[in-house]
């Protein structure tokens, strides 16, 4: 599932580097269109991508918070969860085949 998440925030900031192509693309126009002066037009695509930035920023924490709701309201099991479960059985099975070992020479 983590994966899935990091596919989703990838996806998201490549939506983000188009916004940046496409936006310096159309500042670029109305500054050669004489619509605006250099300067002017260098600080609205500040602004603009500082608000991107933002609003990526949110997004993708939002994003990630339903991404685990959704896990837990599905019982998915969590990397951590299944860390934890791997080292138990690693315990368990490391304390069977002491006690096998045990039984044998008994």
């Amino acid at each position: 599932m983590e994966d899935f998440t990091a596919k989703i925030v990838n996806n998201a900031l490549n939506l983000a580097f188009l916004t940046r192509d496409n936006a310096e693309k159309f500042f670029s126009e109305l500054v050669s269109n004489g619509k605006m002066s250099r300067d002017e037009g260098q600080k609205l695509f500040s602004d603009f991508m500082s608000k991107c930035e933002s609003e990526t920023s949110d997004m993708s924490k939002k994003l990630k918070g339903e991404i685990a709701k959704l896990i837990q309201e599905f019982g998915f099991v969590t990397k951590k969860e299944m860390i934890e479960v791997n080292e138990r059985l690693r315990k368990l099975e490391s304390f069977v085949n002491e006690q096998a070992k045990k039984a044998k020479t008994e």
